[in-house]
C-alpha cells in the first residue's frame, strides 16, 4: 500500500479537489501535491519531491500518457515533451499543444491543437471553464485557439487577468487528464499501469 511506502509530501489539496476522481493512491498524492500549475509559464519544476517520486517510480504504477500529465502538472514540461511527442494520438496531439502554450511558444501551440482537432471532453471542459472565463463562456465550445490567444495577450503584456487564466488552466488539466486516465484504463493507450 503506498500509503505506508510513500511519506506526505508538504502542502495541501491544490488543483485535486474533492469532487475530482480518485485514481490511483500514487497519482492522486501526487495530484495534492502543493505548487501545482500555478503558473502560466513555468520556469522550473513546481515540487522537486513530487518530481522525483514520478521521475522515478516504475511503469507498473505510472506510465504513458499519466507520467506526462504528472510531469505537466509539476511544470517539467522538457520532461513531458518525451511523452507527448511523436504521435498521431488526437489526445496527445493535444497535450503537446498544452505543453507548448505554457513555454509561451503559441504557434506550435497552435499547430499540435490543429492536429488534435475537436475531442469528446471539449463540453465538459467549456462548462468548466465558462464558469471562470467571460471570454469563454461567449463560446459555443471548448476553443484552445481562443485560449491560446489570451495566455499569448497576456504573455506580451495584455490587460487579461493571470489568476483567471491560471484558473482555466486548472481546470483544462483536471479535464484532460481525467478523460486521459479513464482512456488508458479502457485500454485506449499502451503501457497504462493496471
Amino acid at each position: 500500500m503506498f500509503a505506508n511506502k510513500l511519506p506526505a509530501l508538504a502542502g495541501g489539496l491544490a488543483i485535486f479537489t474533492p469532487d475530482m476522481t480518485r485514481y490511483s493512491e500514487f497519482t492522486d498524492r501526487i495530484l495534492r501535491s502543493e505548487g501545482l500549475l500555478r503558473k502560466l509559464f513555468p520556469k522550473d519544476i513546481s515540487n522537486r519531491e513530487a518530481w522525483r517520486l514520478v521521475r522515478d517510480a516504475d511503469n507498473a504504477t505510472v506510465a504513458g500518457i499519466v507520467r506526462g500529465g504528472l510531469l505537466y502538472a509539476l511544470d517539467d514540461l522538457a520532461g513531458c515533451h518525451e511523452f507527448f511527442q511523436d504521435t498521431a494520438i488526437p489526445l496527445v496531439s493535444y497535450w503537446h499543444g498544452m505543453m507548448h502554450r505554457r513555454e509561451a511558444d503559441f504557434e506550435n501551440a497552435r499547430y499540435w491543437f490543429r492536429r488534435s482537432g475537436a475531442l469528446p471532453f471539449f463540453d465538459t471542459l467549456h462548462h468548466k471553464a465558462a464558469l471562470i472565463s467571460a471570454d469563454v463562456a461567449k463560446q459555443l465550445s471548448w476553443d484552445p485557439y481562443l485560449f491560446t490567444g489570451n495566455c499569448e495577450q497576456q504573455r506580451f503584456g495584455g490587460e487579461l487577468s493571470e489568476p483567471e487564466l491560471v484558473k482555466v488552466q486548472q481546470a483544462e488539466f483536471e479535464v484532460v487528464f481525467d478523460y486521459s486516465w479513464r482512456q488508458g484504463k479502457s485500454g485506449t493507450y499502451p503501457n497504462f499501469p493496471p
